[in-house]
């Protein structure tokens, strides 16, 4: 879910946030779909790439910073299991941010793997590109079967892409519902398929 575009806003606003959708029920089981309460937490230790602002105004990537940052897990009684509440910035089982990552997976359509600008090494890039390019690949599969469900099937002559992040920014964009803002669109997906029941996440 959204709870903040970065680490620095997921610190500052996220347990604000998290505890009023529990209270107004709005977070939900992605397995049966009811209202889920708070459990317990556990700390993660992340990197993210820092912005580092120039005197003309302009923006450029610094250093990578390491973070250590708070997931909420919340319980389903009904189903009796837990589910961890990870931020739309943040992918499964990686220790880079999701933005780092998806500014990765763009990169390489156009670019050779050692030209890429990241603090990565060359081995998890191919790993990313692999990796995350299978996951999108599923999702975007899922998304096209629940736009269907919707009544909003997505003609196949509409999508001109070279890339499946570009597939899957179009995909995004003929949504049938709006769908809470999100930092990017690995984020943005992963929303969207955790409202659907769906466990395939990016």
């Amino acid at each position: 879910m959204h709870l903040g575009d970065d680490v620095k806003e997921y610190k500052d606003f996220s347990d604000e946030i998290i505890l009023t959708l529990i209270k107004d029920g709005n977070i939900l089981c992605d397995k049966c779909l009811k209202p889920m309460r708070r459990h317990s937490c556990y700390t993660r230790e992340i990197k993210e790439i820092k912005m580092q602002q120039l005197e003309d105004g302009n923006q450029v990537e610094g250093q990578p910073e390491e973070w250590k940052i708070k997931y909420t897990m919340v319980w389903c009684k009904p189903c009796k299991c837990w589910h961890a509440l990870i931020p739309d910035f943040m992918l499964r089982c990686k220790h880079y941010s999701g933005n780092e990552i998806e500014g990765v997976i763009i990169d390489s359509a156009s670019s050779r793997i050692g030209d890429i600008d990241t603090e990565a090494s060359q081995s998890t890039v191919r790993r990313w590109i692999d990796q995350i390019g299978n996951r999108i690949t599923r999702a975007i599969s899922i998304l096209k079967y629940v736009y269907m469900e919707a009544k909003r099937a997505i003609s196949e002559l509409l999508i001109r892409a070279d890339s499946v992040y570009e597939e899957l920014e179009q995909i995004l964009e003929k949504a049938p519902t709006s769908v809470m803002y999100s930092g990017n669109k690995l984020g943005l997906a992963n929303i969207w398929l955790g409202r659907h029941g769906r466990d395939a996440y990016i």
